[in-house]
């Protein structure tokens, strides 16, 4: 930030301008949460907004939209003190600053690396930002993560709030963004959301639903409109972890029906067997050999070389 650029003003509040020209999250910019609006009260508006004077004598907001937007609506003051930068501000002292004031309160989320680089883009040629931010903002440095980051803030809100969130991880996005049709994109996040899926159940349900989808020669979006789908997702008494279950259940067994069955029948079979507790008897891998194996669990060696002798007449005279 260039200090002789910056002044430290009392402004009217008639005289800035809300605009999101320069907001990183311009899609939640109107609402403040509980916890940040219980600070200002608390505390007022400790971190002063910066402003960017125009030639016209008004400012645009740099900094601080939310803070300024509780002065409007909340605090009853017509004047506000702020830190200006002039009008003729080198962009790249803006830019800096708007990125070095983002980092106070948390990193940047991947949609708003994504604003960031949109906005560079009003100023700056592609090389120029390849050079001096994406390193800075842990990305690729290649042209390509300018278009993959561009792409990101023309999906539908709700999945870029997710983003935002920090619900939506960068490799989950990047498979998102490689399916072709939008409602499928949207019909995805809002599972994820609805369900509260973590990354990891995330990349399995993905999976399992985009491959079973293609099966059925299906759009993703239609196929989670099927009716046991729907049952399992609206049931009024079944929890969120109890839904995942039975969601996953229902999949597992579209996916591999056959396996499934094969399961439930050896799993009949062991049980008819009677064996004690410390026996286990386990199939071969999706059931592609016949063998099986029995698996007997001793308390310690002694037990175990006790045991041996008998267990070897047995099978000699088996064989």
């Amino acid at each position: 930030m260039s200090a002789t650029n910056l002044s430290y003003c009392t402004l009217s509040l008639k005289a800035i301008i809300f605009t999101k020209e320069w907001s990183l999250h311009p899609w939640d910019s109107q609402t403040i949460s509980d916890a940040l609006l219980q600070s200002f009260y608390r505390t007022g508006i400790i971190h002063k907004p910066i402003l960017l004077a125009k030639e016209d004598g008004r400012f645009d907001i740099l900094c601080g939209f939310k803070r300024l937007q509780f002065a409007l609506a909340n605090a009853q003051v017509e004047n506000i003190e702020c830190l200006v930068f002039a009008k003729d501000t080198k962009v790249t002292v803006l830019l800096d600053t708007l990125l070095t004031d983002q980092n106070l309160y948390h990193p940047l989320s991947l949609a708003e690396k994504a604003k960031f680089i949109e906005i560079c883009t009003c100023y700056l040629n592609q090389q120029d930002i390849i050079l001096m931010y994406l390193e800075r903002l842990q990305l690729r440095k290649q042209a390509s993560t300018i278009k993959e980051l561009n792409n990101i803030l023309q999906q539908d809100p709700i999945m870029i709030t997710e983003i935002h969130a920090g619900r939506l991880q960068e490799k989950m996005v990047a498979e998102l963004l490689r399916l072709p049709e939008s409602s499928d994109r949207l019909a995805l996040v809002l599972l994820f959301r609805d369900l509260a899926m973590g990354d990891g159940k995330q990349k399995r349900f993905f999976t399992l639903i985009r491959d079973l989808a293609f099966r059925q020669n299906s759009s993703i979006s239609a196929f989670l409109k099927n009716p046991t789908i729907s049952e399992i997702l609206k049931h009024p008494v079944l929890n969120v972890p109890q839904k995942l279950q039975h969601l996953n259940t229902y999949l597992q067994h579209q996916f591999c029906p056959l396996s499934r069955e094969a399961e439930e029948n050896f799993a009949r079979q062991v049980q008819a067997l009677r064996l004690p507790a410390q026996c286990t008897v386990s199939h071969s891998p999706s059931f592609e050999k016949d063998d099986v194996t029995l698996s007997i669990t001793f308390g310690n060696f002694a037990d175990c070389a006790r045991m041996a002798p008998k267990i070897n007449t047995l099978l000699m005279n088996n064989n």
